[in-house]
């Protein structure tokens, strides 16, 4: 979908982050990481896939994982830099559209791809065509969406977003039906999400 997220970003007023704003989303993102550590380890390249503001970037990177952060959207991008400088994090930025990965990047490079709050913006038949394209140059894709909760149902009512609130089992037994479902977990974090973790066949 073409979203302008650095327009999205400015009308919300979220485009000033600190230090403080990072610790609190170290915590935030504790259990996406430990997630992360199961299946991959405790180091190692990671793909972050749309990263916006990079504060999911920061986190990995923090967490100890050589983390490389793409996006389209070039202020988005400019904002993710200035963002990771704040939070004192080595973190590798380009500017590419995650539908060109399997044209940039060599397959098995990275560990895994991740993404939090990014493909729920699609339609079912191009989440299927993301998925299949990072599966081409990583064993694991790890990744949250936001699902139909009461909650996020209100949070989201007042945005003009194209997002996708569906449930769970919309996502497991319909979306997600054709790839290798190894995990999926729901916790309560930014909003109400579906932790999911795709191993390639």
């Amino acid at each position: 979908m073409n979203i302008d997220w650095y327009k999205v970003y400015t009308e919300k007023k979220k485009l000033s982050y600190n230090k403080k704003i990072f610790k609190k989303n170290l915590k935030i993102d504790r259990p996406y990481v430990a997630l992360i550590k199961k299946y991959i380890g405790s180091k190692g390249k990671i793909l972050e896939c749309g990263c916006g503001p990079a504060k999911t970037a920061i986190s990995i990177s923090n967490s100890g994982f050589e983390v490389t952060a793409i996006d389209h959207n070039k202020n988005i991008l400019n904002l993710a830099k200035r963002n990771a400088k704040i939070a004192e994090v080595g973190i590798k930025f380009k500017l590419i559209d995650f539908f060109n990965i399997d044209k940039e990047f060599e397959k098995d490079f990275f560990g895994c791809i991740t993404h939090q709050g990014v493909i729920e913006h699609f339609p079912k038949n191009e989440i299927k065509k993301i998925i299949r394209k990072q599966l081409k140059i990583v064993p694991f894709i790890i990744f949250s969406i936001p699902i139909d909760t009461k909650f996020n149902l209100i949070r989201y009512s007042q945005d003009n977003v194209y997002r996708n609130l569906w449930s769970k089992n919309r996502w497991v037994n319909d979306i997600l039906k054709d790839f290798n479902v190894v995990e999926t977990k729901i916790i309560g974090q930014r909003s109400d999400n579906l932790l999911v973790v795709i191993k390639r066949k």
